[in-house]
């Protein structure tokens, strides 16, 4: 890939269409760090995802975005990211420039950009880590290896919402990615969704980090929780499926969830991690069942009717 040294380049960016409303964020960087367009060695791998925490952000700068024509002013914040929602469906390009150079800035990524809405009966939210791909978050060790000497073509994936995934993708259901991932494996997560034919559906991680916070990221304890209620809080009545697993909080988020939004949540989806299931896990998974929406707490063996399934959640929403 061509080195744009010195000059800012727009990182990740989408612009997700809500209801008459589109929301516009990506993250701008001060140099240019690798993409994952053909497959690479292990040790091409190490190299990469630890370049990516020395890269600086474009942080606390004035940006000019064109949308339709119409050029929005707003700020970077200090990650680099940008977040706006603005009043209209975006189409066509996205011209991103800084005020103080007239050039458009270069746009790195291959993955789509634009994310419309669909004629589907519901929506599906689903985390990445444990859940579309193996990460073993509840390793520190397995995980540090796994992220840092494999690359994204050669990682795990999981079987039953891989097919699960695909099955929602033939019935035109759009699907959002919300994970805790930092935005650096934005190009490694696109790729690994890519490479496994996975939808192609819109990223929502969270901010950018540098060496320093890598080991103490302030994430924000309701991070998810508050994406996932925003998402929902401006997409009407339309009806969503969550995906998650059961190695973090995705049982305690998807429970609060659902009391916030009790008619709008159709079905959850739990992958089981281990082969034993711990004594919490077992509290958070008794706690969902109260809710009284349709659970399901699949691990890598269990079978399911995808297409059936798939029908039984049309007539359900419909």
């Amino acid at each position: 890939m061509d080195n744009y040294s010195n000059i800012p380049v727009v990182w990740q960016i989408s612009a997700l269409h809500l209801n008459k409303k589109t929301l516009l964020s990506g993250v701008i960087l001060r140099d240019t760090p690798f993409n994952y367009e053909s497959q690479i060695s292990n040790f091409r791998n190490l190299i990469n995802v630890c370049k990516s925490y020395f890269i600086g952000v474009y942080a606390n700068k004035e940006i000019l975005i064109t949308t339709n024509d119409k050029t929005i002013n707003t700020n970077t914040d200090k990650y680099g990211s940008f977040t706006i929602v603005i009043d209209h469906l975006h189409k066509g390009e996205l011209i991103i420039k800084t005020t103080d150079n007239d050039k458009r800035l270069k746009i790195l990524q291959t993955y789509p950009v634009i994310f419309q809405n669909t004629k589907s009966l519901f929506n599906v939210i689903s985390d990445i880590d444990d859940t579309i791909l193996i990460s073993y978050t509840a390793d520190l060790m397995k995980r540090i290896r796994a992220l840092i000497f494999t690359p994204p073509q050669k990682r795990k994936v999981v079987g039953f919402t891989q097919n699960l995934l695909k099955e929602f993708e033939k019935h035109d259901t759009f699907v959002l990615y919300i994970s805790k991932s930092e935005s650096n494996l934005f190009a490694l997560l696109t790729s690994f969704i890519k490479h496994n034919k996975l939808p192609l559906g819109n990223l929502i991680l969270t901010p950018y980090l540098k060496y320093s916070q890598l080991f103490h990221p302030k994430k924000g304890r309701n991070y998810k929780l508050d994406k996932i209620c925003f998402i929902l809080n401006n997409t009407g009545t339309k009806n969503f499926v969550l995906l998650g697993d059961d190695s973090q909080k995705d049982m305690e988020v998807y429970s609060e969830v659902v009391k916030k939004f009790p008619k709008r949540i159709l079905k959850i989806y739990i992958r089981q991690t281990k082969r034993k299931i711990l004594p919490y896990q077992k509290r958070m998974w008794g706690k969902l069942e109260l809710l009284g929406i349709p659970v399901v707490y699949f691990n890598d063996n269990t079978n399911m009717d995808f297409q059936n399934e798939i029908n039984k959640l049309k007539h359900t929403s419909s």
